[in-house]
């Protein structure tokens, strides 16, 4: 069974409106033949032939752009979007609505590397996801789901709750790594990389080729072992009828809020 689609999801600390940030976004980009924008907008209902100078020059010079929109839809599509300015709510979302080749997902999580690194995410993650079932009616089908929400941290939830959970890799600033114990990280059962940028990288797999269900499944329940021993993550509360996960913020989450570090 193939993954079903492809997610990046970041809170970017960083002003797309400046324009060598913004440059060296496109140029992560379109460096991926198989991941070059064909189309962009300045609003969902809005999509035009790509160009990029004429992108640069709506962004910089009007300043009436507030989100940008980028698409493909060649063989490998995508919808890419990002706020343009930096504040409290910036969010940054990629998301290939169908599955891409096999040949092409160590390219895809490269490709978070370097976007990771333009964005300076406070938190993100990019994941490939299996369809689940709904409702669940097995153990390892209800992890699986779970696994799934805590993948897609939109701001309904991410917000209000904080982590959820990891990804295939999860992206953290100083201030929410920091929400750790060093040697929690130390001893997760993963691969944690100190990013040049100034946060970390918590991998699954060292091979992304080797991503299969099962393996993804096994490693992602032993991370969560381990981080389930900690006040870090969201406390998750399963439906009766096993459709539903909601979740409650963790005692650290709270006290990040209130102290104004998510600014």
């Amino acid at each position: 069974m193939k993954p079903k689609f492809f997610l990046i999801e970041m809170y970017p600390t960083v002003s797309f409106r400046d324009e060598k940030v913004l440059c060296r976004l496109l140029d992560v980009l379109e460096s991926y033949e198989a991941f070059a924008p064909t189309h962009w907008g300045n609003s969902e209902t809005v999509k035009v032939e790509y160009n990029r100078e004429e992108l640069l020059q709506k962004v910089m010079e009007q300043g009436m752009i507030s989100e940008i929109y980028l698409y493909r839809n060649k063989s490998v599509r995508y919808t890419f979007s990002c706020d343009v300015n930096s504040s409290r709510d910036s969010f940054l979302e990629m998301e290939f609505s169908q599955s891409i080749p096999k040949k092409l997902w160590s390219d895809f999580f490269a490709l978070s590397d370097q976007l990771a690194g333009v964005a300076k995410p406070r938190y993100g993650l990019a994941h490939m996801f299996w369809a689940s079932s709904n409702p669940w009616t097995t153990e390892r089908e209800r992890v699986h789901k779970w696994m799934n929400i805590c993948a897609q941290p939109i701001p309904v939830r991410f917000l209000r709750n904080g982590p959820l959970g990891l990804g295939m890799k999860t992206y953290m600033d100083h201030s929410i790594s920091g929400l750790l114990d060093s040697n929690v990280l130390k001893e997760l059962p993963a691969r944690v990389t100190d990013l040049d940028w100034g946060g970390v990288s918590v991998s699954l797999l060292d091979n992304p080729l080797e991503a299969d269900l099962d393996t993804v499944l096994d490693d992602w329940r032993a991370a969560m072992n381990h981080l389930e021993k900690v006040d870090f993550l969201a406390t998750p509360q399963f439906d009766e009828k096993r459709q539903h996960i909601s979740f409650t913020p963790s005692k650290a989450w709270n006290r990040y809020l209130s102290d104004g570090r998510w600014k």
